[in-house]
């Protein structure tokens, strides 16, 4: 069995398939982002886990000068290649757990899509520690959700799933919209002040559905015969049942708080 500790590395291995098929970020959750911040040109922001640079990309157009810790090597390295046109952002390898960052230094602490990665004991009580009075920090999160259509293509699916997990769920459902929450906040630390979602679907062939199987943790835990099998078995799936074209719902969350004060 896989451990969380292994899981949250194994993003590494692919850094440029994790560029290409993962989903984008919308424009309207920066935009949101930003206003209810409260951010200047100015304004220091700390980013952990970026990834390959999806979400800094956007707020490194926008002048904020951006320091970004990230993990995995082969992932900071493409987002160093990404955002090269980009001075205002700063990339330190490592773990945000252990990373030596300054107290009271950034106006904002954001992570998307990686915040719950990050060790109980270091989330909230780090955040914090970096973030000046009146700071905030923003937490991204992409969720797969019904279709509320059926769901036939995540039912057509399951059996695949089942076959090669080593603890198949029966009772599998996706979640509506209306059904998500933000997540729980440490309110000794912070408070509150918005949850948004962000419902975005997108159209897949099965060798795009694939790639973005290929880089989730889950999928690259598994031993190399057995993905293969099972990427093959999902793209085959999508091109002859149906059509080589399958919509795919996500819902992406924003969830801000403000920094409490002493």
């Amino acid at each position: 069995m896989t451990d969380d500790t292994t899981l949250k590395t194994t993003f590494n291995e692919d850094a440029g398939a994790y560029h290409t098929f993962r989903p984008r970020y919308p424009e309207a959750l920066f935009k949101k982002l930003i206003r209810d911040t409260h951010l200047t040109p100015t304004s220091k922001l700390l980013e952990i886990g970026p990834g390959t640079g999806q979400a800094t990309e956007t707020l490194a157009k926008q002048g904020f000068h951006i320091t970004a810790i990230e993990l995995g090597a082969a992932m900071a390295q493409k987002a160093h290649e990404v955002l090269v046109d980009s001075p205002n952002v700063t990339i330190r390898t490592g773990a945000f757990e252990d990373v030596p960052l300054p107290d009271s230094h950034f106006d904002l602490v954001f992570a998307a899509t990686a915040f719950h990665w990050i060790h109980p004991d270091y989330k909230f009580k780090k955040s914090f520690q970096v973030l000046k009075p009146e700071g905030y920090l923003a937490i991204i999160h992409t969720e797969h959700v019904s279709d509320e259509k059926g769901d036939k293509f995540v039912f057509a699916s399951l059996p695949i799933y089942q076959r090669h997990s080593s603890s198949p769920n029966d009772n599998f459902r996706l979640p509506k919209v209306s059904d998500l929450a933000p997540p729980t906040i440490d309110t000794t630390l912070f408070t509150l002040q918005s949850f948004t979602v962000f419902p975005y679907s997108h159209l897949y062939s099965g060798r795009e559905y694939a790639g973005l199987l290929s880089t989730y943790s889950p999928t690259i835990a598994m031993p190399p015969k057995e993905r293969k099998e099972f990427l093959a078995s999902i793209r085959r799936l999508i091109e002859v049942e149906f059509n080589d074209n399958v919509a795919r719902n996500f819902a992406m969350t924003l969830t801000i708080a403000k920094k409490n004060s002493p």
